[in-house]
């Protein structure tokens, strides 16, 4: 598995789960690239960026299509 795991889906139940898991990636640029183009089926909610490397994710919102990222209510 490649360094960026992408996930995404209709809900975010922040539980994760492999039925979420699109790919990996090895660039946060390809991962970001893909992002962008799931964010345009109709039927996802959210799309999240997992860095295995430093244990970190982006997680973004989809509306109309874009991404739009989530603020981390945990600072």
């Amino acid at each position: 598995m490649q360094r960026y795991a992408l996930f995404c889906g209709a809900y975010n139940l922040m539980m994760g789960g492999i039925k979420d898991f699109r790919e990996s990636l090895e660039t946060e640029e390809e991962a970001k690239e893909k992002a962008e183009k799931i964010a345009k089926d109709p039927f996802v909610d959210w799309v999240q960026i997992f860095d295995k490397e430093t244990d970190t994710a982006t997680i973004y919102k989809v509306i109309n299509g874009k991404l739009v990222e989530c603020e981390d209510d945990t600072k």
